[in-house]
């Protein structure tokens, strides 16, 4: 990465510097941080200086949320970097209660709109969805709520079937379709490929495939969506010729411009290569 001297000299005079600034200021900078952080490639030897980068982006959100609570840059960018954070950099013991924080930030972003409060209490969450036309905060609402359910394994998974929470999270997807399927290169495309190659009732291995090809044919050069064909389509099928040819174009492929995210993706390739290798 460079010279990560640089990323601790930034943090301390983001520091120094934030006193008599207002709220947009400090989102201003907390953006710059993230931007700069997300065209630095992942690896794990840099893990901690990145870690450090997006945690001072975190702080200054977190500043400018003290000023002006009801900030909604500041509350979306809080859901995805408490996405972020747990995705890339935390052991699995801690990712639960990021997202969990993640999700919070998300849902108050939500419900900063009026109209979103007021049709929430007259007939519920699903729509009031429907009033939001936000797609930062609708994803990282799903994003983050469904890493969550997904971390608790089967069980998780089941109990959160029984109790409604597949409603809510479809709900926020297909609102996320209507408002702008092309978010972060086919973000909600991945996200309903996982819902329907994992719902414990409904799973629907072709619809996760057309979801996930869509997102591949569109943007093939973000390397996560060739991952998530081969997690979500080819691994429970046991097509592991085909997932090993993919994992291997994931392998040879440029970093290009999302450099954090496709570094990332490359390492977490070479596991799951690992654990197909001799099938």
């Amino acid at each position: 990465m460079g010279k990560p001297w640089l990323v601790y000299l930034v943090i301390a005079l983001g520091a120094l510097t934030a006193l008599g600034q207002t709220a947009q200021d400090l989102v201003s900078q907390g953006d710059a941080l993230f931007q700069s952080l997300w065209r630095k490639q992942f690896t794990l030897s840099d893990a901690p200086a990145l870690k450090a980068q997006l945690e001072q982006a975190m702080r200054l959100y977190e500043q400018a949320l003290a000023l002006e609570p009801n900030h909604t840059g500041a509350l979306n960018m809080m859901a995805r970097c408490y996405y972020t954070l747990a995705d890339l950099f935390l052991p699995d013991k801690e990712k639960g209660d990021a997202h969990a924080k993640g999700q919070e930030y998300a849902e108050r972003s939500l419900r900063t709109n009026p109209q979103f409060v007021r049709v929430e209490k007259e007939k519920g969450f699903v729509e009031a969805v429907k009033t939001s036309s936000d797609i930062t905060a609708l994803f990282y609402t799903y994003a983050n709520w469904a890493r969550k359910v997904e971390l608790g394994g089967a069980v998780g998974i089941l109990a959160a079937a029984l109790r409604g929470d597949d409603r809510k999270l479809m709900a926020l997807m297909e609102r996320c379709l209507e408002v702008d399927r092309t978010y972060i290169k086919g973000a909600p495309l991945r996200a309903l490929a996982g819902y329907w190659s994992k719902h414990p009732f409904a799973r629907d291995l072709e619809k996760a495939r057309g979801y996930v090809e869509e997102a591949l044919a569109t943007w093939p050069d973000y390397l996560e969506n060739r991952l998530f064909l081969v997690q979500y389509y080819l691994l429970p099928l046991e097509r592991w010729a085909e997932a090993r040819a993919e994992l291997q174009k994931i392998f040879d492929a440029p970093l290009g411009e999302d450099e954090l995210y496709n570094g990332f993706i490359k390492v977490l390739a070479l596991d799951v290569y690992g654990a197909i290798s001799d099938k």
